[in-house]
């Protein structure tokens, strides 16, 4: 009898136990800011060239992890649109397409949105989320007249093993400055922290380990680390293959366009990570790559769609030309601005330096060359400007200090942060062979000059680039980057160096 009786306590004991699920390791991988590169391309390291990226050698590293490990999750936190022509190919009536068709062959497990997968507006990136074979996640994208979330899920749960992984995605609110106004005027972006503060206890609640894909900038994701409790991991849409950890929370970017994978492995226990390990991997290609033959025939198909057109040569660069220099003007730059000048006739040209998105290297230049370089189908506009406005919009650009203006038929030199204080920063700005200002003095406010730019940098004039709106304004409907064609098939050679129309005082 007591013998029975200790059995029966002990079974009823063990139905009325709450047990925590066993430890398991989960790897991520993740990757971002692809931004169309499907091939691989040549990037300098200190032993010299080397091939590196494509989706040949995202697939070669990604299987390597796969036959090493156990429990691999694959992650795209966003920006996999703009950058080369295969973001143009129209791919079962999404433009971009073949970029998800990449993604899907991968065997990507989940993925968010980026900013510029918004390029081509909410319906086009609603459509690539369509194509995907797996979760897209958002929760702070709404419609401005409903505030409805954009319809794609806030969240997803993996059940790995006998630990359930939950994982959310946030667009920085910088969104709403990142894209062309026109193309996301129905969308509206909810506040970062706010929103996970919403979200996250819901998803802690249901899971063992909660990550937070976070498209925008690391600082911005560590001041989420600080201020949202419950979150174990971040992946950020940086490009700086940064790891940090923040309050307990894991934070890692990966180096984008295709340099590295971020890996990340972690062993869960009692609700959290118990142990991690963490580094990037770097995608060298080359001979050695062992792709899947369904990635291969995909790159050889776009490959094909892309054609002949874009091969053709246009011109030639006689040197080098990057798109970031130790100075703030770069050799594109300058001659990017004097080719919307070339076009148009203005006084002065300005163009953002984020929408220089290549290099050009010495030898022939086809049309695709110029497409990288220009990926945005930006148009030039015209627009008038005064003396005033001229030395305001550079002291702005000098205080926010990135996706600093490169410039034509103007030239300035400026303080920098510590020298001045902000708005006395321009000592001297010449237009087109006549001072406008000289040792900080302005001495022709009321002067009118006409100006060329791009239909983007208009549309964010006041909130990013010149601190105040451009009230009148015309937008030619003439593309950047058929200029810059036509202005090589006219003069054939590419041969810019800085000019010096951007100094720093003291350096």
């Amino acid at each position: 009898m007591k013998r029975s009786f200790f059995l029966f306590a002990v079974l009823v004991l063990l139905s009325c136990s709450s047990f925590p699920p066993l430890s398991e390791t989960v790897v991520f991988l993740h990757s971002n800011d692809t931004h169309g590169i499907y091939k691989s391309y040549k990037f300098m390291t200190q032993e010299g060239e080397e091939w590196i990226g494509g989706m040949e050698a995202v697939c070669h590293y990604l299987d390597a992890v796969r036959k090493e490990e156990k429990n691999v999750l694959y992650i795209e936190t966003g920006d996999i649109m703009t950058g080369t022509i295969a973001t143009e190919l129209v791919h079962k009536n999404v433009t971009g397409g073949f970029m998800m068709e990449f993604l899907n062959a991968l065997g990507c497990d989940i993925w968010c949105f980026g900013n510029h997968d918004f390029d081509m507006g909410p319906e086009n990136a609603l459509g690539l989320a369509g194509l995907a074979d797996f979760p897209t996640v958002m929760s702070n994208l709404v419609y401005k007249e409903t505030r409805e979330l954009i319809p794609v899920k806030p969240y997803h749960i993996f059940q790995v093993e006998d630990q359930r992984v939950g994982i959310t995605a946030v667009m920085s609110e910088r969104f709403l400055i990142e894209v062309l106004k026109e193309r996301i005027a129905e969308l509206d972006v909810l506040q970062v922290i706010p929103t996970l503060k919403s979200r996250i206890p819901e998803l802690d609640e249901k899971t063992d380990l909660v990550v937070v894909l976070f498209h925008g900038r690391f600082f911005e994701a560590v001041d989420v680390a600080k201020n949202v409790p419950g979150i174990d991991i971040i992946f950020v849409a940086s490009e700086e293959g940064r790891f940090e950890v923040v309050n307990g929370v894991l934070l890692q970017s990966t180096r984008g366009h295709q340099k590295t994978l971020g890996y990340l492995k972690v062993d869960v226990d009692n609700d959290g990570v118990k142990a991690y390990e963490e580094k990037q991997i770097w995608l060298w290609a080359g001979d050695r790559l062992n792709p899947s033959p369904e990635i291969k025939a995909l790159v050889s198909r776009v490959d094909e769609a892309i054609g002949s057109e874009y091969a053709k040569v246009v011109g030639e660069a006689r040197r080098d030309h990057f798109q970031e220099e130790e100075t703030v003007e770069n050799a594109l730059g300058d001659w990017i601005t004097d080719a919307m000048r070339w076009k148009t006739g203005a006084d002065i040209g300005f163009q953002n330096s984020g929408g220089i998105r290549d290099d050009i290297l010495a030898g022939p230049i086809t049309k695709g060359d110029i497409f990288e370089v220009s990926p945005f189908r930006n148009t030039l506009v015209l627009f008038k400007l005064n003396g005033k406005e001229i030395k305001d919009l550079l002291e702005h650009d000098v205080e926010k200090d990135w996706d600093r203006l490169q410039v034509s038929g103007l030239s300035y030199a400026y303080h920098p942060k510590g020298a001045k204080p902000e708005g006395e920063r321009i000592a001297q700005i010449t237009i087109n062979g006549e001072i406008l200002v000289k040792e900080g003095k302005l001495l022709h406010p009321d002067r009118v000059y006409t100006i060329v730019s791009n239909n983007y940098l208009v549309s964010q004039a006041k909130d990013k680039y010149f601190g105040f709106s451009v009230e009148e304004s015309k937008d030619t409907g003439v593309l950047i980057n058929q200029v810059m064609i036509n202005w090589l098939e006219e003069r054939k050679f590419l041969d810019y160096k800085i000019e010096g129309r951007i100094v720093e005082i003291g350096n």
